[in-house]
């Protein structure tokens, strides 16, 4: 219920940001002068205090800004007092989610983002914590506020910022029950695979708990990573981040739970692939498992192997480095109050008092580390929870924007330091510590991004890139990619891959893949064997016929482990100087490898490559992703140029970590130059879960 219920309660939020009915125009409001924004202006934003308390007469001689230790000259000095928002009703939403990160983009609109880590709250927390939340709501943000909700069960792309609070103070009131009850603990299919995995072996329950504790506390660092990173998308500006949470152990690699299991007959266990199983024709397979069970020994161990090998402390000091560079502050709850013990004392025995003390501070410890490390609050250890959320509330009601053009205008993509002081004694100073500067691909991406084609031609060549994806189909079993390029030495380069699952798909005793290409009465063909396991494969082929016109490219895969072979085929229309891309997959299931992808799904734990075999004297340009709508999106898509030798074939490649992504469908477009004139090729891919 708890899973669900946090999931509920922020996708309650989500829905909160989609009007129901026209909203009205918004009123028109005064604007402060604009100021002229290049690469080398740099915004900050300052929040002094006295005693704790905001500092709110401060005018623009009192400050001082050094980056790298060098003054700045101060161009622009505004002073933010927020004041509590009117009736909700009131309030005008955005009409869409990425209109809500437009309005974000507004360094004068506060962006607030409530993390509820249903993962490491009890029910008792979640039930205390929603009477002060809801006040926190209710005293902080104005009516040009967003707010908006996340659990660790969503991705970053999926969260919504929006105006109105009442559907998350509803849902809060309502749903009081998002957290898990430690003694009582609701688990998935995975975490039930993990108890089924080791409940025959000695001390397998204490097993499969480790593992479901990793597995949790891994899912919320990572989802905290996932949500920085995709807020420094959104704006330049803070971004405040309030963290409901117990706090972590921070797990390290255990060489314990990575060790040789005992069965209950004291045998060893010791990790491997699946044995050898038959299948329902009575021929043996390698790598496969017996008919009638599962394999999940083989996919528990291999997950405990990664769990027991998990630092969730390095990962835990990467967000707190990640929130400086992007900008965001942490303000950590922690909805037990004053807590005397981390483990409840039953029904399972707790561990020893020095053993649940250790651990008690650990978790506490984080979550002031995070808090104070970003320039945040901690609001733990007081039982009084609407106190620790005031100050809070009044952290976040006052703060100072201040603007300077960086005397140092190199286009480095370094760190640059910043260190803001007042000249008024007794005042503490929390700023933004930092940020990175640009490098000339970015300024090139954004002005590419700032730039588009024609509208006709854009919209055309999107929609044909976005059309490749009708391939897609869920009972495919094989699919085959091709790339080419026009002139000697006249190559065409075939990826294929075996997307089925189970017995129709392992290839565990191998097999032959068959390679035809045939184009205007010519043609040419190739075999490459197949070795057990393998289910990708990049072959090449002789292009036939002159190289002019459309080329039909036909594959067909035979194995003993299939239960027929499997065909696809591909028509590669007119070749010009920048062809079909070839695509790559790197992920969990590939582990170090990069294997070859012709089926354009990807996971979001997957990293995407693109390799585009173009001309001599083709250099690479600028690339970004786009969403379904054509927008450019702020994902990072790191483009380069490399030369095969003998063969002398120039590549233009491209990789795209998916991780920010949310599940749809996007585009890939990667600019590529030879001398004055420039190429745009989009490749589209459909992320999923």
């Amino acid at each position: 219920m708890g899973f669900r219920l946090g999931v509920a309660l922020a996708l309650a939020a989500i829905a909160s940001a989609r009007p129901t009915g026209q909203s009205p125009p918004a009123p028109p409001q005064e604007q402060p002068p604009r100021i002229r924004v290049e690469a080398n202006f740099v915004r900050v934003d300052v929040y002094p205090v006295r005693e704790g308390n905001p500092v709110t007469d401060l005018v623009q001689g009192d400050f001082e800004v050094f980056e790298d230790n060098v003054r700045q000259e101060l161009v622009s000095f505004e002073h933010v007092f927020v004041t509590p928002a009117g009736p909700q009703a009131e309030r005008i939403e955005p009409n869409s989610a990425r209109e809500g990160n437009e309005m974000a983009a507004d360094p004068r609109r506060r962006v607030l983002v409530l993390f509820l880590d249903n993962y490491h709250v009890t029910y008792q927390g979640s039930h205390d914590i929603r009477g002060p939340i809801i006040r926190l709501l209710e005293r902080t943000l104005s009516e040009e506020d967003l707010v908006g909700v996340m659990t660790p069960s969503m991705a970053a792309t999926e969260l919504t910022l929006a105006r109105r609070t009442q559907v998350i103070e509803e849902g809060l009131t309502k749903n009081w029950v998002w957290g898990i009850e430690q003694s009582i603990t609701q688990f998935d299919d995975t975490e039930e695979r993990y108890q089924s995995c080791y409940q025959f072996f000695k001390g397998g329950e204490a097993i499969a708990a480790e593992m479901i504790a990793r597995r949790r506390e891994k899912r919320s660092i990572d989802a905290l990573h996932d949500l920085v990173t995709h807020l420094r998308a959104v704006r330049e500006e803070r971004k405040a981040i309030l963290v409901v949470s117990d706090g972590w152990r921070l797990f390290r690699p255990s060489a314990q739970l990575a060790g040789v299991l005992k069965d209950w007959d004291g045998r060893d266990h010791i990790p491997g692939p699946p044995p050898i199983g038959i299948t329902s024709t009575g021929k043996l397979v390698l790598g496969g498992a017996p008919e009638g069970t599962t394999g999940a020994l083989y996919e528990c161990d291999r997950d405990r192997q990664f769990l027991a090998n998990l630092d969730n402390d390095h990962s835990f000091r990467d967000i707190v480095n990640l929130a400086n560079w992007a900008n965001a502050s942490f303000y950590t709850v922690d909805p037990r109050g004053l807590p005397a013990f981390d483990s409840p004392i039953g029904p399972k025995r707790p561990p020893p008092p020095h053993v649940d003390q250790a651990i008690l501070r650990n978790r506490i410890n984080t979550l002031r580390t995070l808090a104070d490390a970003t320039d945040g609050i901690a609001a733990v250890e007081s039982n009084d929870l609407d106190e620790s959320i005031r100050r809070i509330v009044d952290d976040l009601t006052s703060y100072y924007l201040l603007g300077y053009y960086s005397t140092n205008t190199k286009l480095d993509g370094r760190y640059r330091t910043i260190d803001v002081r007042v000249k008024r004694p007794g005042v503490h100073v929390r700023a933004r510590r930092g940020y990175q500067a640009p490098t000339e691909e970015e300024v090139a991406a954004a002005r590419l991004a700032a730039d588009p084609l024609a509208p006709d031609a854009a919209a055309s060549a999107f929609a044909t890139a976005m059309s490749t994806l009708s391939r897609i189909r869920p009972d495919a079993q094989f699919r085959i990619n091709v790339a080419a390029i026009a002139g000697a030495p006249g190559t065409l380069w075939v990826a294929g891959e075996v997307v089925g699952t189970g017995r129709t798909g392992n290839l565990s005793a191998g097999g032959t893949a068959d390679l035809d290409a045939s184009a205007g009465g010519a043609s040419s063909t190739a075999r490459i064997r197949l070795q057990p396991g393998q289910r990708a494969f990049l072959a090449t082929l002789k292009l036939p016929g002159s190289g002019s016109g459309p080329v039909d490219v036909r594959a067909r895969v035979s194995s003993d482990s299939l239960t027929l072979p499997v065909t696809d085929s591909v028509r590669v229309d007119e070749v010009g100087p920048t062809g079909q891309p070839l695509l790559f997959r790197r992920g969990p299931s590939t582990g170090n490898r990069v294997l070859p992808a012709a089926d354009f799904r990807f996971s979001r734990t997957e990293r995407v490559r693109i390799e585009i075999p173009v001309e001599a004297g083709v250099e690479p340009g600028a690339g970004r992703v786009l969403d379904q709508t054509g927008k450019p999106l702020g994902v990072p898509v790191t483009v380069a140029v490399r030369d095969d030798d003998p063969a002398g074939q120039r590549w233009v490649t491209a990789e795209v970590q998916l991780a920010p992504l949310a599940p749809a469908d996007y585009a890939i477009e990667i600019a590529t130059r030879r001398q004055d004139t420039e190429h745009r090729l989009l490749t589209a891919i459909r992320v999923v879960r």
